[in-house]
């Protein structure tokens, strides 16, 4: 069985993205902050934190009291030796370690879209929310409508392993008893990532072989139908059952 490639945890792709590893680095971080505004000590959790570039961002920039979880123990590795004292937890998407109704906000940076179970892992997130709570999301989905697809194993794990498209996202986030505030298109953010992976590496099919991944469904121009959104949503402030 050949062995799955973790796009996010590719140096060849932190080279060019920064610690933050995603389209924009806290471009989109920062614009739901500000449409937030989560009080000063508000405690917030950034799921699938990578190094905990942002979690870092949020305490020190913001007077957040954030905290990390990601799956990746190379990453969280990296980001606590870089960072001495940042709380990053190893766990799963779908069972944080958290109490009930104890976070102001969770944030989910180009992650929702690799998580294998997404309807149990926005109920979980739900849980965890405070009342009125948000969720900020920020990943690609297919701009044309398309259906969701997941990789088989051994294949590249990268944003686009379940990709889908608005519609269907909107679905999820009302069947787990939150509402839409914000969708916004950030496209732009994608395609000028892909432009400086070409600009590096010289074109994306050398960049994929640098990361030991094939190109197909892969790529990230996906011939234009991938796009990159923004998403608030809030937990309702009564009982989801």
């Amino acid at each position: 069985m050949p062995e799955e490639v973790k796009l996010y945890e590719s140096p060849a792709l932190r080279a060019v993205t920064g610690p933050t590893i995603r389209p924009g680095g806290l471009t989109l971080t920062e614009r739901a902050l500000a449409y937030c505004s989560l009080p000063t000590e508000a405690a917030v959790l950034d799921v699938g934190c990578g190094n905990g570039a942002t979690v870092a961002h949020l305490r020190h920039e913001h007077g957040l009291k954030a905290f990390g979880l990601d799956a990746s123990g190379r990453l969280l590795g990296t980001g606590r030796n870089a960072t001495d004292g940042l709380p990053l937890i190893r766990g799963r998407a779908e069972a944080l370690p958290f109490a009930d109704s104890c976070l102001a906000a969770i944030f989910c940076e180009c992650v929702l879209s690799l998580v294998s179970a997404p309807q149990a892992a926005l109920g979980e997130w739900r849980r965890a929310l405070a009342p009125r709570g948000y969720l900020v999301v920020s990943d690609l989905y297919a701009r044309n409508g398309g259906r969701e697809v997941r990789p088989e194993s051994g294949a590249l794990m990268s944003c686009l392993a379940g990709v889908t498209g608005s519609r269907r996202l909107y679905e999820r986030m009302r069947t787990a008893g939150f509402e839409v505030l914000l969708f916004e298109d950030h496209t732009p953010l994608l395609r000028r990532l892909a432009a400086q992976l070409v600009w590096a590496h010289g074109s994306m099919a050398a960049f994929w072989k640098a990361v030991g991944g094939g190109c197909g469904d892969g790529c990230l121009d996906q011939g234009g139908r991938s796009g990159y959104y923004l998403m608030v949503a809030r937990r309702g402030a009564d009982d989801h059952g």
